[in-house]
């Protein structure tokens, strides 16, 4: 019986001993970037301030305080639950951010960026947010430099000649000097690329360090900031087959958000602001269907979220009416088609701009995922996804512009009714970039005209009863 109690005691003795070890080994893992910490709720407050700084996802957060992203995950849902932390994530378990926060997040990026950091650069910044340029296109300016940097080796403070004490004009001309050795590189390496945004950023760079140019100056420099190539693109399209593959895709993943948004404006040619900020009670059934869509680019005297332009009244067709009545079935109900009503037209205005970029997203995404040979041309691929550095690419311009095609080759080339329909102030525009009259079209056309000059009749009398 001794022996045996012995041996029940050494085995409780191990039990306990393990035991020990567990909670030794579970203790360990309270650390924060390989720190100790007394308790979970120092891992609670670590990721609190990695939130703070900027970090949304399990992710970046794991990244931030050195812990895996499935322990950040375990460590939010219990968050979530304590309303002490205000912690609320969505459906891909990211922290869920208001605007004002997404907006400050967006701008402290730009500050904690190694690149920003740089006093030539911060002070672009300043001068950048000091106009009301959104964080996103600063970024976009902000890499543009960066190349231009980088591919001539040089400091941006060289660029400008920063707290260098030279007079002005030799600023200047040490600019150009750089911009012209830049040109050089850029016109091989990119001979079919527009140049106009980065241009604007390169002059934009300048004019923050006080090197600006007259009115018609930057011409003698390329640094025309007009766009140099009217009418570049304007036979790009979607194939019909990349339509119907992205159609699929969309309808298989149940993302109906952006079935929506790229087949209503397949059919009224809409420009993005005026698509993602689309009302229901502007969407009318009977007796005529109708869309109306706000331009804030033609300045018409009209204001809608914080912005200037025109209400411009489509009368689409029934096969739109179709898109629209699926949307209708298939979005939550709510006063905009894209979003909820955030209670004031900034807060939409902000709504509309996030939901424009979460498209963009969506859609280059989708777009780079294609067959490389689907695509009509390799210029239609580069316009919708860009070269990652000097443009950015447009997927969502993409769909007005195959609208256009589309619409034109429908109706036999009836400008006047396409730019009517797809908002095009008059039919120069429509005609020189995105779809004229083809020149097969054309001489079809011809062959079908017989025009007899012995035959026509030009006095007073016959043209009263023409016209």
């Amino acid at each position: 019986m001794i022996v045996q109690s012995d041996a029940i005691s050494e085995k409780n003795d191990s039990i306990q001993k393990l035991d020990r070890q567990r909670v030794e080994r579970k203790k360990s893992r309270l650390r924060v970037k390989g720190v100790k910490v007394s308790d979970k709720d120092k891992i609670k407050e670590a990721i609190m301030i990695s939130v703070q700084k900027g970090n949304y996802t399990t992710r970046e957060i794991g990244l931030d305080i050195g812990k895996d992203h499935t322990t950040i995950s375990r460590y939010l849902s219990e968050m979530e639950g304590d309303a002490k932390w205000g912690i609320r994530r969505d459906s891909n378990g990211s922290i869920i951010m208001s605007l004002h926060q997404q907006l400050a997040h967006e701008y402290a990026k730009l500050q904690n960026d190694r690149f920003g950091q740089l006093p030539s650069v911060q002070k672009w910044i300043t001068y950048l947010k000091s106009a009301g340029i959104p964080a996103r296109r600063i970024q976009y300016m902000l890499n543009i430099i960066h190349g231009i940097s980088d591919q001539l080796m040089v400091m941006p403070e060289t660029l400008v000649s920063h707290g260098v004490p030279i007079d002005t004009a030799k600023r200047k001309e040490m600019a150009v000097e750089y911009w012209q050795n830049f040109l050089a590189w850029f016109n091989t390496a990119y001979p079919q690329m527009q140049k106009t945004n980065t241009i604007n950023a390169y002059r934009s760079f300048l004019s923050a360090h006080s090197v600006n140019f007259a009115h018609g100056e930057g011409k003698r420099y390329g640094l025309s900031t007009t766009p140099e190539k009217l009418g570049e693109y304007k036979e790009i399209m979607l194939t019909p087959e990349q339509i119907a593959i992205i159609n699929r895709r969309l309808e298989n993943e149940s993302d109906w958000e952006s079935w929506a948004f790229m087949n209503t404006d397949l059919h009224t040619g809409a420009r993005a602001f005026a698509m993602a900020s689309m009302r229901w009670d502007r969407i009318g059934l009977t007796p005529a269907f109708r869309v109306e869509q706000f331009e804030p680019k033609i300045k018409r005297g009209a204001w809608y979220l914080t912005k200037e332009g025109k209400w411009w009244v489509k009368y689409s067709t029934e096969e739109c009416r179709g898109i629209v009545e699926t949307a209708r079935d298939r979005l939550p109900e709510r006063d905009f088609m894209f979003f909820d009503d955030a209670g004031s037209d900034k807060a939409n205005c902000l709504q509309t701009s996030y939901f424009m970029h979460k498209m963009a997203i969506r859609f280059k995404k989708i777009f780079s995922e294609l067959d490389k040979s689907s695509w009509l041309n390799e210029k239609t691929r580069i316009y919708a996804l860009g070269d990652g550095l000097y443009f950015n690419g447009h997927p969502l311009h993409l769909f007005r512009h195959t609208m256009a095609q589309y619409y034109l080759a429908a109706t036999n080339w009836s400008l006047a009714y396409v730019a009517s329909l797809g908002g095009w102030e008059n039919t120069e525009v429509l005609n020189k970039c995105y779809g004229g009259i083809p020149e097969h079209i054309k001489a079809q056309i011809a062959k079908s005209i017989h025009v007899r000059f012995d035959a026509l009749l030009l006095d007073t009398a016959m043209i009263n009863r023409h016209f």
